[in-house]
C-alpha cells in the first residue's frame, strides 16, 4: 500500500512529490488512484475554469482533471459529497457523479 501525505500545496505519494499552484483541501485513495481536491476558493476571478478535482496514479502521474457540469468560468467543485461513488457538488448547483477512471461526469442532478 502506498504512503500518501499532503501539506499546504504539496502531495507526496511514497517518494514522488507533486506541487500544486493552490492549497490542497482533501486527498484520498480510490481504485488505485489518488484523488486531490484543491481549495475551491483559490482561483477566484480568473478567466478560465478552475478544475480543482484531479486524479493521479500511485506513481504520481496525472490521470485526469474532473469535467465540470457547465462551461461557466465561475463553476468549480466546492464539496466532495461521497467518495464511493465519487460525487462532488459544483458552484453552479449540480451534484455530479464522476467516473473514477476518466474524470468524466456520469450523472448530474441540478439541486437548487
Amino acid at each position: 500500500m502506498s504512503q500518501i501525505n499532503y501539506s499546504d500545496n504539496v502531495l507526496k505519494i511514497d517518494d514522488t512529490t507533486v506541487v500544486f499552484p493552490y492549497e490542497i483541501h482533501e486527498v484520498f485513495e480510490s481504485h488505485q488512484a489518488v484523488i486531490v481536491f484543491l481549495n475551491p476558493d483559490a482561483n477566484l476571478g480568473t478567466e478560465e475554469q478552475y478544475k480543482n478535482l484531479i486524479a493521479y496514479n500511485l506513481n504520481g502521474v496525472k490521470l485526469w482533471e474532473a469535467e465540470l457540469p457547465t462551461t461557466k468560468k465561475s463553476d468549480v467543485y466546492w464539496k466532495i459529497a461521497s467518495k464511493t461513488p465519487l460525487i462532488a457538488y459544483s458552484f453552479s448547483s449540480y451534484a455530479c457523479e464522476i467516473d473514477i477512471a476518466t474524470g468524466r461526469i456520469l450523472k448530474k442532478v441540478f439541486y437548487k
